[in-house]
């Protein structure tokens, strides 16, 4: 990817702010703690015995205190490794029976209590309450001195805050350096699975796997299963899609991170885990979406400047009579297209009800097309409700294969619309690309929801150089257009009648039922059909005429 030197220089900016406000220790980083464990593992803390209270070890201890007053319990906050020689409870053994409930209450990690000093002996409660509530108990030497301690534990704290600070710091500039070193967005994803230790996956605002790294790909299937893509679950994360949704499902841990580019969700990233994500892994991947929403933007202002640039090609080409050859050689360049191949059009007509937002269908279309080709590698335009493309196939297998994946895909929306394809011929030139529209559209006006090749076409596209012709619009006068009259006149469906009877063959139970009429009122219609056009629908030389007539009818209609 190529970056202008503005592109850097607002690059460098932003990524300048995050470094800035990362190394600006906040808040949160001073929440980083010891666990009981490590502790007592430091050398300072040799000879400390455990007595009760083993559950809870890995307990977090932000801060060590002296407690040798009776109510200052009351002034802690949590997280505390308690000292005493017993002091405070010479004279208030109340106190001294009710430290383990109170210490509990505080959210005290552990206490640890000199041996031989003023606390007396360690009653059997203290030791049964100490394992009720995962609090270790825990005897300190006669002869330990505070100092050393205390000293050893916030030396090992500060350079725990500081091993974290630095390992982010580390992380993040690889995850910068990614972004300009040419890296695709697979090379991002894979980084940031590694350094997150997760397994991430990349989904478009379509829900399509755009790219995924797994740390234990023997863990795929099961991973797959519970994706949050899947129809049961569509409805949900369109509920959450503006925020960072977290939750736990079949013993894995799962986060899913919108990718919001200028208010617009664009893609969503998906981490899951076998362990819960600590502070570090979590701070990795905040950044990681940082660096992947920078990414997709640029990629995404790229696309659409391309898209334009492609779209007023194929107008120029299309309402262009001569152009000269280095033109089109331009546009096959820009397209990275390769010199071997055929030159495909399709064409795709919305079939839409009059309450329908004729750019929410197109944008279903086009999220369809990318999800089987990249988008910088067709060309499209499109005319009111028509979608047409060009795409260049090496043979006819794989445009077999493209037709039949964009339906595929076009079904998953078939509750909210149906569509209909039109296929030209294939050319070698795009010079050719006046021939590719026409045909293709000619095709998609025979297409009832399916695909419809040109080559497939009988008759009519012999009739096609002949659409303009007085002879054509005067057999269609003489056998539909009066049909379409009374209709309007009318309000009766004759023409849906005949449509549909050519559709399924002149089986009349079928039409009947197709048409939700009785088979009787069927045939009073046809007989309508032939008072009102001369033809009879029952006859060979009748069913030519109205059949002929259909299709002149939507013939002519083409501009």
């Amino acid at each position: 990817m190529r970056y202008s030197l503005k592109g850097r220089v607002w690059m460098s900016d932003y990524i300048q702010n995050l470094i800035n406000d990362m190394k600006r220790v906040k808040s949160d980083y001073g929440e980083e703690s010891l666990s009981v464990k490590e502790v007592l593992n430091l050398p300072a803390f040799k000879g400390y015995k455990l007595l009760a209270g083993g559950e809870g070890l890995e307990k977090r201890c932000k801060h060590i205190t002296i407690l040798e007053t009776p109510t200052g319990i009351d002034w802690l906050e949590g997280g505390e490794f308690l000292l005493t020689a017993g002091y405070a409870f010479i004279r208030n053994e109340e106190y001294k029976e009710n430290l383990m409930i109170d210490a509990n209450a505080k959210g005290v990690s552990a206490i640890g209590i000199k041996k031989n000093r003023y606390f007396g002996n360690i009653s059997n409660k203290l030791i049964a309450e100490a394992n009720e509530f995962k609090i270790p108990l825990i005897e300190i030497p006669y002869d330990v001195v505070y100092t050393s301690t205390i000293s050893s534990f916030y030396d090992m704290l500060f350079y725990r805050k500081n091993e974290y600070i630095l390992k982010l710091n580390d992380i993040y500039e690889k995850l910068i350096n990614l972004s300009f070193e040419n890296k695709n967005i697979d090379g991002i994803i894979y980084s940031l699975s590694n350094l997150s230790n997760s397994n991430v996956f990349l989904f478009d605002d379509s829900y399509n796997l755009m790219c995924y790294n797994i740390i234990n790909p023997e863990k795929y299937d099961r991973l797959s299963i519970i994706s949050p893509f899947n129809k049961m679950n569509i409805n949900m994360i369109k509920q959450i899609e503006n925020s960072v949704f977290n939750a736990e499902i079949h013993n894995s841990f799962i986060s899913l991170y919108p990718i919001i580019v200028k208010g617009k969700n664009v893609a969503y990233v998906y981490i899951t885990n076998e362990m819960k994500l600590d502070k570090l892994a979590k701070r990795t991947i905040e950044y990681g979406i940082s660096i992947i929403s920078m990414k997709l933007e640029t990629e995404r202002t790229t696309s659409i400047l391309k898209s334009r640039v492609n779209k007023a090609s194929v107008e120029i080409m299309l309402n262009s009579n001569e152009l000269p050859d280095e033109f089109y050689k331009n546009v096959e360049l820009n397209l990275n297209w390769d010199e071997e191949g055929l030159l495909y059009g399709i064409c795709i007509k919305l079939n839409l009800k009059e309450d329908e937002d004729i750019d929410e269908h197109q944008s279903i279309i086009y999220n369809c097309l990318n999800s089987i080709i990249d988008k910088n590698n067709y060309l499209s335009t499109v005319n009111n409700d028509e979608i047409f493309i060009v795409i260049k196939c090496k043979s006819s297998d794989l445009i077999d294969d493209f037709l039949s994946r964009l339906v595929e895909q076009i079904k998953i929306y078939e509750d909210i619309f149906k569509e209909s394809i039109g296929v030209a011929r294939p050319y070698k030139e795009l010079k050719d690309i006046k021939k590719l529209y026409e045909e293709a559209s000619l095709a998609v006006l025979f297409s009832d929801n399916d695909i419809v090749l040109y080559n497939s076409l009988d008759t009519i596209k012999l009739l096609y150089p002949l659409k303009n012709s007085s002879e054509i619009q005067k057999y269609y006068n003489g056998t539909i257009k009066s049909l379409e009259k009374y209709d309007k006149k009318c309000g009766t469906n004759l023409m849906e009648t005949l449509e549909t009877y050519f559709k399924y063959n002149f089986k009349k139970s079928l039409v009947a039922d197709k048409l939700y009429i009785h088979v009787e009122t069927l045939r009073y219609r046809l007989n309508r059909i032939e008072e009102i056009t001369g033809y009879s629908p029952d006859d060979s030389e009748g069913l030519f005429a109205l059949q002929m007539g259909l299709k002149l009818k939507k013939l002519i209609k083409i501009k």
